[in-house]
């Protein structure tokens, strides 16, 4: 037994089904079975069985599971504590939502640190799936998951009890588009409005352990245009939205200096505004580090700068 093993044996567990756990480890079902069937033959004990609702762990299997997470944690710890002592440096690891308002306070977070120690950062935008899965392998420190409220009780399944969470910020989406798109001079737009113009839509958003029903309602409840187009490419989506005139996406509040850089502007929507919520995850045995409050601070004190700015512009005359 190796420690592909036991990432194998972790993630069908998680996801419930071996061909889910085949395509989130990149490989395919039938050789994910047969090092299922190796694992159970080693230890001499049948790990999981099959039910009406998926594939589930035998009692013996839960606790051999259990070793299996916590020796795969062990091992993540020991790595990032490796790259925490080198030279007195600091490390520092984030997976997160496309957003304006994350990278912008991870940016000025970075320019702030000590230049004269070296310096491990990683930050990955992220599907919420990728980044809960991430986060509990240990790959991760720190993790901001976005969702549609309407998807709490799946997210808070998917999350489990081995993460902590804070919500960091609970927003409605905003109209994102070119300023030559023809609404953009429109302080506020409708559902009508948007109907002829081509919606862009992050594919991200469904979260894939949602039945396929599920997904498909989701998907209708953020889609207002017949016109869509899925991307999970920033540059694709600025090309289009300059690209196509009519084209329109739902995005999280923008900054007001990134929406003057790219030429974009930012509309509240009268109608059928979805509402989202950002939540910060984190593993239930791991203490927020120094590094990681300062990131937390800078995230907040952004987040908190760009509310303000959103109820003043909102604020109607007494």
């Amino acid at each position: 037994m190796n420690l592909h093993h036991l990432k194998y044996i972790v993630e069908v567990a998680r996801a419930g089904s071996i061909s889910l756990a085949a395509e989130n480890l990149f490989m395919n079902q039938p050789n994910l079975s047969k090092a299922i069937r190796e694992v159970e033959a080693e230890v001499g004990a049948v790990i999981f069985r099959r039910t009406p609702k998926g594939i589930v762990p035998t009692e013996r299997g839960e606790a051999i599971i259990a070793y299996a997470e916590r020796i795969l944690r062990e091992i993540e710890d020991m790595k990032a504590l490796c790259r925490e002592d080198r030279q007195s440096g600091i490390s520092f690891s984030l997976r997160a939502p496309r957003s304006g308002y994350i990278s912008q306070a991870f940016a000025r977070f970075a320019v702030r640190l000590d230049k004269a120690k070296e310096l491990d950062l990683r930050f990955r935008e992220s599907s919420s799936i990728n980044t809960i899965k991430r986060v509990k392998e240990g790959g991760y420190n720190l993790g901001i998951v976005r969702y549609l409220k309407s998807q709490e009780r799946f997210l808070q399944q998917l999350i489990g009890r081995r993460l902590k969470r804070e919500t960091v910020w609970e927003f409605e989406g905003r109209v994102l588009m070119s300023r030559s798109n023809p609404l953009a001079s429109k302080e506020t737009v409708t559902a009508e409005d948007l109907e002829a113009g081509t919606e862009i839509l992050y594919g991200d958003l469904r979260v894939a352990s949602l039945s396929r029903e599920d997904r498909m309602q989701d998907g209708e409840r953020m889609a207002i245009s017949k016109r869509r187009v899925f991307v999970s490419d920033r540059g694709s989506q600025i090309d289009l939205l300059h690209q196509d005139p009519s084209a329109f996406m739902w995005f999280s509040p923008m900054p007001d200096d990134l929406l003057n850089r790219y030429g974009l502007v930012q509309i509240r929507c009268e109608t059928a505004a979805p509402v989202f919520r950002d939540v910060l995850i984190y593993r239930q045995d791991r203490r927020l580090t120094e590094t990681d409050r300062r990131f937390l601070e800078e995230l907040y004190r952004v987040r908190d700068d760009l509310d303000r700015r959103m109820r003043e512009r909102t604020r109607t005359p007494d």
